[in-house]
């Protein structure tokens, strides 16, 4: 009867609502800031592409800058020469007079030097690797005064293999790739590149201005060694291409627009930054490449600030929790210690708690009420004089009339729905199920599947009285479900293991339930996290199991005088009644708590 036996609190494995708290919103900072370390990172990583890609800009400008400079300097020589008009003059009478070199030995000797003077000039051999002029019958004049840059005399101008692409361009500066000098000496790997522009009249011949492969180097040298440079003319033809590139992998971005793009390498497989620059006057695309990974290996680690961002945000929130934590369930603390205190003789005494809280308040004053319901219950049942139900189930199938029983949770359903209590009716009626299977005189067997039913909803009883200190996990194959067995024995052994499992320990109750089939068997199994069985009850009821097989088939005594109770060998010993020496009926420590396994043949 309720206030009059000991009541068992909730022990240290409970874990209380102030804890739940702490615990729910610090996982909520925990993932905010962690949120904000993973957003932080992509912001530093995001800022670092962006510095990365400002950096190629920068530098893929400045390179273009240089070349356009380096070609205005170049066009600014063809132009200085065309608009020398005694040069121009001199061309095209060399032009005529070359048609026939023996007769015009001199004059041609005269031209020549006109032009050489022309172009031989103080600007011209500090700022440029050679000056050359000439025309279809080769060589005229050209600046230069160190031996590697002398000009083979003898060149066959029609062996130099980008004439064709000059030839009808109508005066317009053409740029050359880097190419074998074509007019160095023989056996000289000297590579040069170059602005030709032919000068326009009937053959009147060429002006080619030569920059060094190293001055071009310079032009393109890159910071970094993983860098790589590719200059392509507009139709395609490479210019200068860093040592070890193949221009070809990136033919397809030749033509796109600029921009600093993310590719994938078709060959290595690794993603690339690439900055696309151009130089519309000359039509030349230039393509600076650096893989990503290289790109970005001086960025600092953004993981570890990342994590000191995310640890700096969850500090403080986690002791805000831990504040408003405490803050917010004090008062229910203040009604805990109340409600522990309560006897029968302080129900009527009036709870005072100082809260603003709206439904502290409302849960003080249903806990007042119920105190106050509760005197008048005791009240009631005192006049009343109501008979105690007997625990054991053979009692109660003998002493009480199950209409009774169930008339009398009607009413009491009846005063739960009008008290609006949905747990005392839920009670009647899980109560009124149990009572109405284990008094059916009907039979004295049931299926496993309505035994683990009839278990669940006395384990939801229980539950009302534990609340989420106990729970039951059943897992029943489907083809054990339709055994016999005698009625109640599930409930009973997992009774025992609640009421025995657990009588030393205040942490969580949990209890597995499984059946399963094998080698021609059903199996039950019940599992209990509890204090285990102890040597000396092991070997007792050892004992008695014996002690009861021998008077069922060997005394052929009267067995329920002897052993009385709902315990395990009551239900050992019905279940032996059906099964005989078929029967496995097993009891055991397992690693946390104790295991009772029993079972029969398949019918």
């Amino acid at each position: 009867m309720l206030m009059r036996g000991k009541i068992k609190r909730p022990g240290g494995g409970d874990m209380k609502f102030r804890t739940r708290i702490t615990l729910v919103y610090a996982a909520l900072a925990l993932a905010v800031s962690l949120g904000l370390g993973v957003f932080y990172n992509n912001y530093m990583v995001q800022r670092y592409e962006t510095s990365v890609h400002n950096r190629f800009s920068i530098l893929s400008e400045q390179m273009l800058n240089n070349l356009d400079s380096e070609l205005q300097k170049m066009t600014q020589v063809t132009l200085s020469l065309l608009s020398d008009q005694d040069a121009v003059q001199t061309i095209r009478e060399l032009s005529v007079e070359m048609e026939d070199p023996d007769a015009n030995i001199v004059n041609i000797s005269r031209g020549k030097d006109l032009i050489r003077d022309t172009i031989y000039t103080a600007y011209n051999l500090d700022n440029f690797y050679r000056v050359v002029v000439f025309n279809r019958y080769g060589y005229i004049a050209a600046s230069a005064t160190m031996q590697e840059r002398f000009v083979d005399t003898e060149k066959d101008v029609s062996e130099i293999p980008w004439l064709d692409d000059v030839k009808g361009t109508k005066g317009k500066g053409i740029l050359i790739g880097l190419h074998l000098d074509d007019w160095a000496e023989a056996g000289t790997t000297q590579q040069a590149f170059s602005l030709v522009r032919e000068i326009q009249g009937n053959h009147l011949g060429f002006i080619e201005v030569q920059q060094s492969e190293a001055y071009l180097r310079d032009i393109f040298a890159v910071p970094d060694d993983g860098m790589k440079v590719i200059a392509v003319k507009a139709n395609g033809e490479v210019i200068y291409a860093t040592d070890g590139t193949d221009p070809e992998q990136y033919r397809g971005l030749f033509q796109k627009s600029p921009q600093i793009t993310e590719e994938k390498n078709s060959v290595t497989g690794q993603a690339e930054f690439i900055s696309i620059g151009e130089l519309e006057e000359f039509g030349v695309r230039l393509l600076m490449i650096q893989e990503r990974d290289d790109a970005m290996a001086d960025m600092p680690d953004p993981w570890l600030t990342a994590a000191g961002v995310a640890v700096l945000v969850f500090l403080p929130s986690l002791a805000f929790v831990i504040f408003m934590a405490e803050r917010l369930t004090r008062p229910l603390q203040i009604l805990r210690k109340r409600m522990e205190k309560t006897q029968l003789s302080n129900l009527t005494d009036e709870i005072v708690i100082d809260s603003r809280d709206e439904d502290i308040k409302a849960l003080t004053t249903a806990y007042q009420e119920l105190m106050l319901r509760l005197n008048h219950s005791l009240n009631l049942e005192k006049k009343l004089n109501l008979l105690q139900l007997q625990a054991q189930f053979d009692t109660l199938q003998a002493q009480i009339n199950p209409h009774f029983l169930y008339n009398v949770l009607n009413v009491i359903s009846s005063r739960g729905m009008k008290d609006d209590d949905e747990t005392i009716c839920e009670i009647c009626g899980r109560l009124a199920d149990m009572l109405r299977y284990s008094t059916n005189t009907k039979t004295r067997y049931a299926s496993i599947a309505e035994e683990v039913a009839y278990t669940e909803q006395y384990l939801y009883l229980i539950k009302v009285r534990y609340g989420d200190k106990i729970d039951l996990d059943t897992e029943i194959d489907s083809r054990i479900k339709t055994q016999v067995v005698p009625k109640t024995v599930l409930q009973q052994i997992v009774e025992n293991s609640i009421n025995h499992g657990f009588e030393n320990n205040t942490g969580r109750m949990k209890m597995t339930v499984r059946g399963y089939q094998e080698d021609g068997c059903w199996f039950l199994s019940v599992r209990d996290n509890g204090q285990g069985f102890g040597e000396e009850t092991l070997n007792d009821l050892k004992e008695k199991f014996a002690k009861t097989k021998k008077s069922l088939f060997e005394d052929r005594s009267n067995i329920e005088l002897e052993i009385g109770g709902m315990g395990l060998v009551n239900a050992y010993a019905r279940l032996l009644l059906i099964y005989s020496d078929s029967l496995v009926f097993e009891l055991k420590n397992i690693a946390d708590g104790a295991e009772v396994l029993f079972g029969g043949k398949m019918s």
